[in-house]
């Protein structure tokens, strides 16, 4: 009975250290909204960048950032002709724990935009 006990406390006891030593950052997803699939995604921000090579349509990647300063998100990926598509988005802070959406979207004039939405928290 013992044993369970200080198995308990020690597994409660780790759980408790692992929430508590969660590493600051900010949790980015991009979401590809777009009937076509994105390729070659970067996404650049202070100090750093990510990518992915592909996103397919309804589909999205998630990635967790740890900014080195202040400054602006970037998004970038080759579109369905060919082409760069790039747009400035929305300021991070370095130090800072947030979620961050990143949509990306064609309207019926097949034009590309990406948007930012800060999910709530439960």
């Amino acid at each position: 009975m013992r044993l369970k006990a200080r198995t308990f406390v020690g597994l409660l006891t780790t759980c408790f250290a692992l929430n508590a030593c969660r590493s600051k950052g900010i949790d980015v997803t991009i979401q590809n909204n777009a009937p076509v699939p994105i390729r070659n995604v970067e996404i650049d921000y202070p100090g750093a960048a990510f990518g992915a090579p592909v996103i397919s349509p309804g589909k999205s990647y998630w990635y967790h950032i740890k900014p080195s300063g202040d400054g602006e998100i970037s998004v970038s990926f080759e579109m369905d002709n060919g082409k760069t598509f790039r747009q400035k988005g929305p300021a991070v802070q370095a130090g800072k724990s947030d979620k961050l959406l990143l949509i990306v979207e064609q309207d019926a004039k097949r034009q590309w935009r990406m948007r930012a939405e800060v999910p709530t928290q439960p």
